[in-house]
């Protein structure tokens, strides 16, 4: 694999040593349980369209720098046109009744899909399907929702439900939702999309301890479903139906913090994230691996307004999401 800049011209050896050790590292990490590696697949046009107002006279390498700029948001900041009345999941920290109720009916909608019945058999237990489709179970829902002991864990327990949802695909959520897929299976994003004869990149991302603060994976990330059974309410199959994809969904987007860089398939190139060797961050891994590339992002809220994104979300480092339209 070449190590290269957003020009596609191969780095310096020094860069090149030095991206490897921040490699190592995180590889090392991993193995510890300290931070987590993952993959998103994506084609390249689509990652142009969001990043780009005008995408016909634009350069590849422009796309690159935005990507490491900007990184890479949940279809709830592209897609995902409120209407008047709209009252749930209206931002990162929505856990409304409404968007409860909202959750409630979504999962009843996928129970009831009987183009994914063998897989609901497979992935859901008889508790879990009896609970959601018996009468009266959204009003228990909400209560036992409700009797989460601080906000913050009643936004876990959303995000543990918003999981099922996500990666059930349409019947579940789509233009909604505040997740971003990834795998911790390289080859799962390599197959992202590989029917198509596009441009396709994968996207390297790492996430630091504490990883519910920054991703939801049931099977990965065990707090969720402790807040889950302190509530009573019912679990699913930790990997929800698609458990063959390893799938870690991050919240809210990719931060380019995060974004170690892009690798270009079929081309045997990486793009480094052309922060590393700005910043002082080079020479402080260890300042990485913990909060992520130091980045200038002074010129963030009046630069959105060059993108297709109609809103973005922020984080403290430490679980506390914000989210503002553009």
């Amino acid at each position: 694999m070449d190590y290269v800049d957003s020009e596609l011209n191969p780095v310096a050896e020094s860069v090149k040593k030095k991206f490897v050790d921040l490699e190592y590292e995180l590889q090392v990490l991993s193995r510890q349980r300290e931070v987590l590696l993952l993959y998103r697949g994506e084609e390249l046009r689509n990652i142009k369209k969001r990043l780009l107002k005008k995408t016909v006279s634009s350069k590849e390498a422009e796309i690159y720098e935005r990507a490491f700029y900007f990184g890479e948001k949940a279809r709830h900041f592209s897609v995902d046109v409120f209407t008047p009345v709209r009252n749930y999941l209206t931002n990162l920290n929505d856990h409304s009744d409404q968007t409860f109720t909202f959750i409630h009916n979504r999962i009843c909608n996928i129970l009831k899909e009987p183009k994914l019945s063998a897989r609901i058999e497979k992935c859901t237990d008889d508790r879990f399907r009896q609970y959601f489709l018996r009468p009266g179970s959204d009003v228990d829902f909400l209560q036992k929702s409700n009797s989460c002991y601080t906000d913050k864990t009643k936004v876990y327990a959303r995000d543990y439900y918003l999981y099922f949802l996500h990666v059930a695909g349409s019947p579940g959520i789509r233009k909604e939702t505040m997740l971003v897929s990834t795998s911790k299976d390289k080859t799962i994003a390599m197959q992202f999309s590989e029917s198509t004869k596009k441009e396709r990149v994968i996207f390297h991302y790492f996430v630091p301890a504490p990883f519910q603060d920054y991703a939801i994976g049931p099977w990965e990330i065990e707090h969720h479903k402790k807040v889950i059974y302190a509530t009573g309410l019912p679990a699913y199959s930790p990997k929800g139906l698609y458990p063959k994809q390893n799938e870690i969904a991050v919240k809210g987007a990719l931060f380019p913090h995060f974004l170690l860089g892009i690798e270009l398939v079929g081309k045997d190139k990486f793009i480094i994230n052309s922060h590393f060797t700005s910043a002082n961050n080079m020479n402080n891994i260890q300042s990485i691996v913990q909060h992520g590339f130091n980045i200038d992002q002074t010129d963030f809220e009046k630069t959105i307004f060059d993108t297709g994104y109609i809103r973005y979300g922020e984080t403290d480092g430490y679980g506390a999401f914000s989210s503002y339209n553009v």
